[in-house]
């Protein structure tokens, strides 16, 4: 009797050590490439039809990563006149590439690159326009196994250049967040 319950009690160990590694082993699963993708800040510019002016930017959109780094979405954004008050909603497609950084992570050239080319249908209004933005980020990652993956994680940009189409640079304090997601595309932060 005392050998079957021994027998038993090791079987029912082993099955939830077992079971358990499962979890373990689930939580370090392949990137999905969903990526949220914010944007908020300020331009300085002249937009199409309109006067020069500050217009802040506030925006989330969805893009499709694959892990070379190439992106793919669309982007909705308000854009608000300071001067005026008055507002756009603007809906871009996104494309992009991030770019890891050269050499080891540690050094001081560790940062990864991005550049993000937001395209702007007729359908928008006058005030909306295209631009090209190259970004400056730093990455978090869930789980050191994806550091080869640039579909994984959460990268914190800030925009060293924003070209809106058709024109030349124009001043601008933006930061844009480009993350991983869980679930029904739910942001994980």
């Amino acid at each position: 009797m005392k050998f079957s319950t021994c027998i038993s009690v090791a079987s029912a160990l082993a099955l939830a050590i077992g079971g358990s590694g499962a979890a373990f082993a689930k939580s370090a699963s392949v990137p999905s490439g969903n990526l949220n993708l914010r944007i908020d800040g300020y331009e300085v510019y002249t937009p199409t039809g309109e006067t020069a002016g500050q217009y802040t930017i506030n925006g989330l959109g969805q893009v499709i990563g694959d892990s070379t780094g190439t992106l793919t979405g669309t982007l909705s954004y308000t854009q608000v006149d300071a001067a005026t008050a008055t507002e756009d909603l603007c809906n871009d497609t996104v494309a992009g590439t991030i770019t890891a950084p050269t050499g080891s992570f540690g050094l001081t050239n560790g940062s990864f690159t991005a550049s993000l080319a937001l395209t702007s249908p007729e359908a928008n209004p006058a005030g909306c326009g295209g631009a090209t933005m190259d970004l400056l980020c730093n990455r978090t990652l869930l789980h050191h196994n994806f550091v080869d993956d640039l579909d994984a994680g959460t990268y914190h940009c800030v925009a060293t250049s924003v070209t809106p189409a058709g024109g030349s640079a124009v001043p601008a304090s933006l930061t844009v967040r480009i993350g991983s997601v869980e679930g029904a595309n739910a942001p994980n932060d």
